[in-house]
């Protein structure tokens, strides 16, 4: 699944900015699956990669200068390490590693080598979000800051995007929180700062799941949380009220605003606290109106408006001016900390800070995954 995004996003790069790049080998254990990738790469670039069914075998044999790495999250930090310590420059899908152990392992590799390690992390780059942060750091649309509430309830029944792993505690590093709201931990991120303390709990309330929803067939054993509760203590001291779930039947809810003393934003506009309101599509407007064509190129280069396509564009463009990444290796491991920090609290049954998090102080809730995956 995963791997269909980043072989879109390349395609989409290579029409756009022909030459940019050519991607010489495709990996995979199944080899038929390696070559159904060479072959779609091969149908927008003048050459199909050669394939491989160990990435070892790979990284010894081709002539590389970078390597994408969009395997199960926990086979995230050993391609990642054994690429860098090749010498050559890495992209990795989100979440950036499967525990705190495995990602300081990759940013140890970084420092050792001085290689570029980015993170496939799209969701900060999309015109909407980009203009979120616009109205709160820039133009100050909301005045300071103090609080926002995050609240996704939802009921589904379903195996995550059809692979059974995002089920496995030992293989998936988590649930939902670890796979897929990263994505939103990175955005706030750039929006409000790092977050300095974490309190949470979560639950597994449906422990089987289905890859045939229509006929409830096909079962598969979960063992990752399906229902996520944190309050969010950020560096600033912003609060933030944060609750995921796919175990609300019912009637869905969807919530996304956030509070300032001068008024609120959400994905529809801003409304002031003296009545005034924007509509988002105006905001967009004055957003895009109001940074430079150079900052344009930056956030939109050759004019792409697609995340994934302008996250990859990023990487390959640290590459050729050295430049770092705007979603480095660095930055994806805070994101993904954040994320721990939500299964430590629960597992601790205390707020944590971060730094405790990090130095490996809580680990109750990793330290299984450490030892299966020898990290």
């Amino acid at each position: 699944m995963i791997v269909g995004h980043h072989v879109t996003s390349y395609g989409e790069i290579y029409e756009t900015v022909p030459g940019l790049f050519e991607v010489a080998a495709a990996s995979d254990l199944d080899s038929e699956r390696a070559e159904n990738i060479a072959a779609k790469i091969g149908s927008f670039q003048s050459s199909k990669p050669v394939t491989y069914t160990d990435y070892k075998e790979m990284l010894e044999k081709e002539e590389l200068d970078a390597v994408s790495v969009a395997t199960p999250h926990f086979a995230h930090h050993q391609p990642s390490i054994d690429a860098l310590n090749k010498g050559l420059n890495v992209v990795v899908e989100k979440p950036f590693a499967i525990t705190i152990k495995a990602g300081l392992k990759m940013l140890q590799a970084v420092k050792k080598n001085n290689r570029i390690l980015a993170c496939a992390e799209p969701m900060r780059r999309s015109v909407g979000n980009r203009t979120i942060d616009w109205a709160i750091n820039r133009a100050g649309l909301i005045g300071e800051p103090r609080f926002f509430f995050y609240q996704h309830a939802r009921f589904s029944l379903g195996v995550v995007v059809g692979t059974p792993w995002r089920h496995q505690k030992l293989m998936s590093g988590g649930g939902w929180v670890h796979d897929g709201e990263v994505h939103y931990i990175d955005f706030l991120r750039m929006v409000f700062g790092d977050v300095a303390e974490v309190y949470a709990k979560i639950r597994n309330f449906e422990t089987t799941r289905y890859l045939d929803t229509q006929n409830w067939k096909n079962p598969v054993p979960s063992d990752v949380e399906d229902t996520a509760f944190a309050i969010l203590t950020f560096e600033s001291g912003l609060l933030a009220s944060f609750t995921w779930t796919h175990a609300a039947t019912g009637k869905p809810l969807d919530i996304v605003r956030y509070y300032g003393s001068e008024g609120s934003l959400d994905n529809e506009g801003v409304l002031s606290k003296s009545g005034e309101y924007t509509p988002m599509s105006e905001l967009e407007n004055k957003f895009m109106e109001s940074i430079t064509a150079k900052e344009k190129e930056k956030f939109f280069p050759h004019g792409m408006t697609n995340p994934s396509a302008i996250a990859f564009y990023n990487f390959f463009d640290s590459i050729r001016t050295g430049e770092k990444p705007e979603i480095s290796g660095e930055d994806a491991f805070a994101a993904q900390a954040i994320c721990e920090a939500v299964y430590e609290s629960d597992a601790c049954g205390q707020a944590v800070r971060m730094e405790d998090v990090i130095s490996g102080r809580f680990n109750a809730f990793q330290r299984e995954i450490d030892e299966r995956w020898n990290i």
